[in-house]
């Protein structure tokens, strides 16, 4: 981590030594669903990212390290995932048959946790297969959400989600026609890099809401959200062991 990330969370803990709470009035609980049914990685909840240190121990310590989190908990149907979560700090939810198959949905998996701990009102999901999570990260979507919580605004629930910044040029093509038309860009004025912002695109890393937006909305997030940007090297997801061999080598370069 470098110096100002590392001043941020250092921040934070120290701010949190005088308020009394790392989390203000407004208890946010972790939660990371992790399932152990995956097809392209058998376990890979639970594969080994470095030596001794599986995607969901560190997603867990990066958890705990940011400190801005109540609880912490893992939503699993499997007893190996639950043993790795209750072995760094977690504690664990006993995810039903019925939302943890190919085609459950982690809107669904979540509605799941919530019915069952109506306790909850805010809560941040974190994905263990974005192995650059990063403290600072949580630090900084925690401040954000926060403040859109303490600012009162009822009829818009708080969020905030990760994102990063894109400056590719996209097209479609017509299914029909075969032809091509430029999505975001004039391919006659098309734009240099430096004299436009870009677009934000979901990382899937990290998503802090209001349990209304999922309870009442369907939904993480409303046009109302905060995003948090994300740095491009620390966006890779692991869906295959391709990635998670790139990701053991990024590792090993830090």
């Amino acid at each position: 981590m470098g110096l100002i990330p590392t001043l941020i969370v250092l921040l934070y803990v120290f701010e949190s030594c005088f308020t009394g709470s790392s989390n203000s009035e407004h208890p946010i609980a972790a939660l990371v669903l992790a399932r152990g049914g995956s097809k392209g990685i058998p376990l890979k909840n639970i594969a080994e990212i470095q030596p001794n240190q599986t995607l969901l121990g560190r997603a867990l310590g990066t958890i705990h390290q940011s400190g801005v989190f109540d609880s912490i908990w893992v939503s699993t149907d499997h007893e190996q995932i639950a043993y790795e979560a209750d072995r760094h700090g977690a504690a664990v939810f006993a995810r039903s048959a019925m939302h943890a198959q190919d085609h459950s949905t982690s809107l669904d998996a979540v509605r799941e946790f919530l019915d069952a701990h109506p306790e909850i009102h805010n809560f941040a999901l974190i994905q263990c297969t974005s192995p650059f999570l990063r403290a600072h990260y949580l630090v900084t979507a925690a401040h954000q959400f926060h403040s859109r919580v303490n600012a009162g605004m009822e009829n818009a629930p708080a969020c905030t989600f990760s994102v990063v910044r894109s400056y590719k040029l996209r097209w479609k093509e017509d299914v029909e026609t075969g032809h091509l038309k430029a999505i975001n860009f004039d391919p006659f004025a098309r734009p240099r890099r430096q004299d436009w912002p870009g677009e934000l695109v979901e990382t899937g890393m990290f998503y802090f809401a209001d349990r209304r937006l999922v309870m009442e909305m369907g939904s993480f997030q409303s046009e109302t959200c905060t995003v948090v940007e994300v740095d491009e090297q620390d966006v890779l997801e692991i869906d295959n062991w391709r990635h998670l061999t790139l990701a053991r080598i990024l590792l090993g370069m830090e």
